[in-house]
Order: C-alpha cells, then structure tokens, then sequence
C-alpha cells in the first residue's frame, strides 16, 4: 500500500480532532470558507473560529497562517 502524501495526512489528522476543531479546519483549508463565512455557517464568533483553528493547526502540526492550505 502506498504511503499518503501531504493531502492525505493532513485529512486524516483532522478527523482526529475534537468535532468543533475538526470542523472549522475542513470549513477552512479544505472547502475554502472565510473565517467570516465559518462564523456565520457555525453560530460563533469569528474570534472563536480564529482561536479554534489555531489551536487545530498546532494540533495538526499545521502552524502558520490561515491560508487555505495548496497541496501541489
């Protein structure tokens, strides 16, 4: 079996994030919302899905900035 590239292992991290982690991440750097667009999708604030990405990135092993992430 092959080894999962960048892609692969970045999804499979995220489904082991707790529910509200995981699903800002896949809002953000797989669907490509705004953080804007996050808040208004899951009721929060947008400090909130701020904090929670990057506790979620850290988590991952994704620090950086919340870009959406571009797998070449």
């Amino acid at each position: 079996m092959a080894q999962p590239g960048a892609f692969q292992c970045m999804l499979l991290k995220a489904f082991e994030l707790s529910r509200p982690y995981r699903d800002v991440v896949l809002l953000k750097e797989f669907q490509g919302h705004s953080l804007a667009e996050i808040s208004s999708i899951l009721g929060i604030s947008i400090d909130r899905v701020s904090v929670r990405l990057k506790r979620a990135h850290r988590a991952i092993g994704s620090l950086g900035d919340s870009d959406p992430v571009e797998f070449k």
